[in-house]
């Protein structure tokens, strides 16, 4: 029986549009710099997530691999505002939350993302358990320690456990572990507001009302879906 429900962050509680800092960092790139959509093979991305380097040492990475002319707190004002929740997905987890279920976050984020999500969306946070960020646990999704920490502080094994992530690798990683995972495949839309992801929130709903997570009538307050 499930008893937890574990939550991604990024393009499932909290949809990210990486595109707006890419279009202000090429506005502020000397002719023949890299293009900023190549960041994210940057080794720095990866360390910054788990918490291997500091704020201060990754924003003069990234300044230094795009060559971009301009000062921190211009960097971090576009590097962070490019996320906005679905409420939809708020209504979901607090209808979960009425029902009983220990809730948590597992997440692949770096300190200041988080930190501005945070501040400025306190309701995606609100009625969550349990907490797990990678750059505080120094890991990062696929690694299993990201499920099985958050399932030790709730007192729940892995055959009680129910993850919601768009990285289908993550999810089965998460099924290897022994939990039941669903792969929420928004793919390149994860930052949109759009038909493709309302027939992916749609599709979650169903599939917890035919879990006995939800009934019809949470369900259908979370969105319109023809049952």
């Amino acid at each position: 029986m499930i008893r937890c429900v574990m939550f991604d962050l990024g393009h499932v509680l909290i949809p990210f549009d990486p595109q707006r800092f890419y279009d202000f960092a090429r506005v502020h790139q000397p002719p023949g710099a890299i293009e900023p959509e190549r960041c994210l093979g940057f080794a720095c991305i990866s360390r910054f997530d788990t918490g291997h380097i500091t704020a201060e040492e990754f924003c003069f990475e990234m300044k230094k691999h795009l060559r971009l002319n301009v000062d921190e707190d211009e960097f971090w004002s576009h590097f962070c505002n490019i996320m906005e929740p679905d409420q939809k997905m708020v209504a979901l987890k607090r209808a979960l939350k009425e029902n009983g279920f220990k809730l948590a976050v597992i997440s692949n984020i770096n300190q200041r993302h988080f930190e501005y999500a945070q501040t400025n969306y306190p309701e995606v946070f609100s009625d969550f358990d349990y907490l797990a960020l990678s750059f505080r646990l120094y890991t990062k999704k696929p690694d299993p320690k990201m499920y099985s920490v958050p399932a030790r502080e709730l007192g729940v094994l892995p055959e009680e456990c129910f993850l919601v992530d768009d990285i289908k690798i993550n999810i089965e990683a998460f099924e290897q572990w022994g939990g039941t995972g669903h792969h929420f495949n928004v793919g390149d839309d994860g930052s949109c507001y759009n038909s493709r992801r309302e027939i992916e929130r749609n599709r979650l709903l169903l599939r917890m009302v035919s879990l006995g997570m939800l009934n019809l009538n949470q369900a259908g307050s979370v969105a319109r879906v023809d049952f």
